[in-house]
């Protein structure tokens, strides 16, 4: 993805977040996950990480509007989601299953999971320590680290 669109959708996710009640001071705090597959309206999410230490860590995932964060998994981590805003439809192994605003679900090492929304979906996660390289995903063209290229 290149440097402009990174920057265009850090704003266009700034205000959403602000707009939520979310705080944001710096745009660039929020991470563009487009996951190396170019289609990041349709596959990908916003994260801002709120804290990761060795013991846990919290972040906030939004969803554009038929966006998709694809199946996944986790060796080490533990994750529990609190849905915020909008509904979200959760893939949990072989079963599908709608959140709504109050919902709450904790996944554990090894449960695939992926999940998406029709409309914008702000989500609160909460989990062990956290690193990219224990995100474990079904299609092996997706790369978890974003690259940004120069414009």
């Amino acid at each position: 993805m290149k440097r402009s669109e990174v920057t265009r959708y850090q704003q266009i996710a700034k205000q959403k977040f602000q707009e939520f009640g979310i705080p944001v001071k710096d745009a660039s705090q929020i991470e563009v996950a487009d996951l190396g597959l170019g289609e990041f309206e349709k596959t990908g999410l916003f994260l801002i990480v709120k804290v990761n230490n060795d013991l846990y860590c919290s972040k906030w995932l939004l969803l554009m509007p038929g966006q998709r964060c694809p199946t996944h998994h986790h060796k080490n981590k533990t994750e529990t989601f609190f849905f915020l805003r909008g509904k979200v439809k959760m893939e949990l192994d072989d079963k599908e299953v709608i959140f709504e605003p109050g919902d709450q679900v904790t996944l554990y090492p090894g449960q695939h999971h992926a999940f998406s929304s029709d409309e914008w979906a702000l989500i609160e996660e909460v989990s062990t320590h956290d690193e990219d390289s224990d995100s474990y995903f079904s299609d092996p063209r997706i790369i978890r680290t974003p690259i940004i290229e120069d414009d």
